[in-house]
């Protein structure tokens, strides 16, 4: 396993177009580790604190975590999540400099947008334009850094952050799942250590492996939660993002189920039980993916996005469509939140 990443910057250094064309034309085993250790963008995490961080007078922390899909439509996004006030965002799919998203920078875009400051880790450098759709949209045009990660935005300041590693890396590059979409890099956490009116609490961005069984999610949750532990200490902390489930939904379990008893079937809730996380009370119940025109309707709508709290009483959760005024879809999964508060 990686390395836990705590080397904090401004500003990710970008890979080299030159660097990444080479990267997509090497085919020899080793190629993949070489890039991932070469690249400084991947062993580091940036850092931008709000433009005015305040430890807020209030117990109540309103957090929400949402998969954007690359986060192509930030303005959307960023109004749906003022409208729940939100204080802290677990944020996943994140660009930075792709084409399919405008060459943004979406985590710091999104988080302007919010007065928010932001930790942001990179999952995987893209070495091309996307998936099938995207490489077809986006014919002839070239990514500026093609990033793609995590992040943690946040009211708060944040005190450190660390960027969790959840596999070695390399299943993207050589995939016989996924031969569109050759990545460097691998599946990570995003934590953040926040200053409240009440004390410090970490936020934990996470994104599990999506070509995955319940057995390789319930190793990502052991190391996580593992490493989280570590970080966190005794301070509370929130826990949230797009865990490829997908048993839950396709085992057919009912809403009831799914709150009291999902690691009946995804023992990954298994293991978060046994590191003291509470589930039911941060999750609203009901579906959080949803389909885009072209996609096939064939298959039922998931349940795969979840916050856990530990060290906090949750309450109020909530599930927000990922619709922006006009019904254009902002993203494949709608964003989730709760309210948390120190106990």
């Amino acid at each position: 396993m990686r390395s836990t990443v705590t080397t904090v910057v401004s500003a990710l250094p970008l890979p080299t177009l030159d660097e990444r064309s080479a990267a997509a034309l090497a085919d020899d085993p080793g190629a993949h580790d070489r890039f991932l250790e070469r690249w400084p963008c991947m062993s580091a995490v940036e850092v931008v604190d709000a433009p005015t961080p305040v430890a807020c007078e209030t117990r109540r922390i309103a957090v929400a975590a949402w998969n954007l899909e690359r986060c192509k439509h930030v303005e959307a996004g960023a109004a749906i999540l003022a409208e729940r006030r939100v204080d802290v965002v677990l944020a996943t799919e994140m660009d930075l400099g792709c084409a399919r998203s405008g060459q943004r920078h979406t985590t710091a875009d999104l988080a302007a947008q919010l007065g928010l400051g932001h930790v942001y880790g990179v999952e995987f450098v893209e070495l091309g334009l996307g998936d099938v759709r995207e490489t077809e949209i986006h014919a002839g045009e070239v990514n500026r850094a093609g990033l793609h990660g995590n992040a943690v935005l946040s009211r708060f300041p944040i005190r450190s952050a660390a960027l969790i590693p959840l596999d070695d890396g390399g299943l993207w590059y050589a995939s016989a799942e996924k031969p569109d979409q050759k990545r460097i890099g691998g599946r990570n956490a995003i934590a953040a250590v926040l200053a409240a009116s009440f004390g410090e609490f970490v936020a934990v961005s996470v994104h599990l492996e999506s070509l995955s069984d319940s057995d390789l999610r319930r190793r990502q949750m052991e190391h996580l939660l593992a490493e989280v532990d570590r970080i966190a200490g005794n301070r509370p902390v929130v826990l949230g993002g797009d865990l490829n489930v997908f048993e839950l939904s396709r085992r057919g379990l009912d809403d009831a189920a799914m709150m009291t008893c999902p690691e009946s079937v995804e023992p990954a809730f298994a293991v978060a039980r046994a590191h003291g996380y509470a589930w039911a009370e941060a999750n609203r119940p009901g579906t959080t993916t949803r389909r885009h025109p072209w996609q096939s309707a064939a298959g039922p709508l998931l349940r795969i996005d979840w916050l856990f709290v530990r060290g906090f009483a949750a309450s109020d959760p909530w599930i927000e469509p990922a619709l922006a005024p006009d019904g254009a879809i902002v993203s494949d999964h709608d964003a989730i939140g709760t309210i948390v508060m120190p106990v």
